[in-house]
């Protein structure tokens, strides 16, 4: 027994959580299940409240500035967790993974061309491209041996088009997959040869299941990093999302500088709030290794337990090989119901609240993105409800 208790059940009610206040919205039904939006339904560690009470207790909360603590948190962090070696002069503070992600499609392209992504893939992509009048360009990923891969060829082809910038999301939401040095070195390299920024939505990166490893994509050599754009955050990994508090990590001097002059100069969106800084320090420490080491095994367990139950009552519903994140994707092609068939039957009939696998674009028809970053009895209230598949 560890020293963190993820079996507790916490109710989120009236909290003016986005999981549960916006169900009607989303679903068309009030009292779904709500498995979709990532966030965790386990406690923020008490270490992050406690170091925001401590805060607290003195009564001004007004303007701040970044300690050197702050970007000592992550540098420890990144060299910690992923044998990474960065400086400070890399990191810049973002409210978000998505707001950086938009800052960099604003400040490297112009409207009308073209950002590559690989669905499905985590659907702000989709917007952050479209609504900036630039052209999303797709590199399907492909299924080869029961899990998802990058297609090279096709994405050669691709680049050859003269992409301003490729997207890609690693570890990879929603399929799961905590992509390999190899794959990524080519990756990188493909992006340098066809003078294409990489953008690395590493947010997940903390969230690699036993006997996998996480790649940050910028340290597999100089040349790569120069090219490229990381984005990290403590909040999937200590359920800190509401903080609205990520790191951009450049290496590049002239790539950060025109980063910073769009996110922080035009935008002006690199204040933060108070409470942020304070939490990711408390996240990124020995405390916070320790907990986060606990919070894998019960995930681990937790996905176990679905494939064993899914393998046993439900056979028809394909898993793919999962490798990281805590957000599971599942094909029910082999019901044969048709999409909407199948989301109506799930949201109104099982009374389950999962992600709509068309929001990740191609590849996701037939598919449901499901959270189980909840208590194990919660998973598995929710499992039985899947007995509406096999009913005549």
């Amino acid at each position: 027994m560890g020293r963190y208790n993820f079996d507790e059940i916490v109710s989120r009610e009236n909290t003016n959580a986005l999981k549960y206040e916006r169900r009607e919205a989303i679903f068309g039904k009030e009292d779904v299940f709500p498995m979709w939006v990532a966030d965790m339904e386990f406690r923020t560690p008490s270490f992050c409240i406690d170091a925001i009470k401590e805060r607290l207790e003195h009564p001004i909360l007004g303007y701040f500035q970044f300690p050197d603590s702050f970007y000592d948190s992550i540098i420890w962090w990144m060299k910690r967790r992923h044998d990474w070696d960065i400086q400070k002069e890399w990191i810049s503070f973002s409210p978000g993974v998505v707001p950086s992600i938009s800052a960099s499609i604003l400040a490297f392209s112009n409207p009308g061309d073209k950002v590559i992504v690989q669905s499905p893939v985590y659907h702000p992509f989709f917007f952050s491209i479209l609504h900036q009048d630039r052209e999303v360009l797709n590199n399907p990923l492909k299924v080869v041996d029961g899990r998802y891969e990058m297609d090279f060829e096709d994405l050669e082809n691709k680049l050859k088009t003269g992409a301003k910038l490729m997207l890609i999301s690693n570890p990879h939401n929603p399929v799961a997959r905590a992509w390999e040095p190899e794959v990524l070195e080519r990756l990188g390299n493909l992006c340098i040869e066809y003078n294409c920024i990489l953008v690395s939505d590493e947010i997940h990166s903390d969230l690699i299941l036993p006997s996998y490893k996480h790649t940050p994509t910028a340290a597999l050599s100089k040349e790569i990093s120069m090219n490229t754009i990381t984005m990290m955050a403590p909040s999937k990994t200590f359920n800190l999302a509401g903080l609205a508090t990520a790191e951009t990590i450049i290496e590049n001097p002239k790539i950060k500088e025109k980063f910073d002059r769009v996110l922080a100069d035009a935008l002006h969106l690199n204040m933060g709030n108070v409470f942020g800084p304070i939490a990711l320090e408390a996240a990124y420490s020995k405390e916070g290794e320790e907990w986060l080491e606990e919070l894998m095994v019960y995930l681990d367990n937790n996905l176990k337990a679905m494939n064993d139950y899914l393998k046993k009552n439900h056979p028809r519903i394909r898993r793919y090989k999962h490798e990281s994140t805590y957000l599971v994707w599942l094909d029910f092609s082999e019901y044969g119901l048709g999409h909407e068939a199948l989301k109506n039957k799930l949201i109104f009939e099982a009374g389950l609240g999962f992600n709509d696998g068309n929001i990740f674009g191609d590849g996701g028809d037939n598919k449901m993105r499901v959270n189980i970053a909840l208590a194990k009895s919660q998973l598995m209230d929710a499992l039985k409800r899947f007995e509406v598949l096999e009913r005549k």
